[in-house]
């Protein structure tokens, strides 16, 4: 169940370092009592996946994760390859599987078909951006501002009013 939670990394002109943006969003899932995914020993998938939760100002409702498909595919530069290893967790099919098993297979045709204006307004800030955000970033950039990451990639997130899809979707989250 998600709340309107306001997070300091869905603000524009965010200060915080993406390091710490990634802290907000991981305190924002421990507050959902959620348990937050850990990458494995010499693995950075997890940690760049939240990432761009904080670069592009995502949260994780069913419908602001799939507007975040629609960053990632059209305002990111990736590996198909590398982003295919993604889907293999264990802990990301884990995740889909509860999603699939509480709220039966039309789940994700009905996200995607009720998320279709929210995707559209990501499309177009996608085509706006001066640069692709990397999904592999330096290690370096985790000490850089939120705010100067975006400005360097002339990413214009979107506000919170364009970030909603109606009534979001309700499940458990439990995996």
């Amino acid at each position: 169940m998600h709340q309107a939670l306001q997070l300091r990394y869905q603000a524009q002109d965010c200060a915080l370092t993406l390091r710490e943006g990634i802290e907000e969003f991981h305190g924002y899932l421990a507050a959902l009592g959620r348990e937050q995914m850990r990458d494995k020993h010499g693995s950075r998938l997890l940690l760049e996946h939240d990432a761009t939760h904080v670069i592009f100002g995502m949260d994780t409702t069913l419908e602001q994760e799939a507007g975040l498909d629609t960053w990632l595919l059209f305002g990111c530069r990736f590996r198909f390859t590398y982003l295919r290893e993604y889907s293999r967790l264990p802990e990301i099919k884990a995740l889909y599987k509860a999603l699939i098993s509480e709220l039966g297979w039309l789940v994700i045709p009905r996200i995607y078909w009720k998320t279709r204006g929210l995707k559209w307004r990501v499309f177009r800030q996608t085509r706006k951006m001066s640069a692709k955000w990397p999904f592999q970033f330096p290690d370096e950039w985790l000490d850089r501002p939120v705010n100067e990451l975006r400005a360097a990639h002339g990413l214009t997130i979107l506000g919170e009013a364009d970030r909603r899809a109606g009534v979001p979707l309700q499940w458990s989250g439990n995996y």
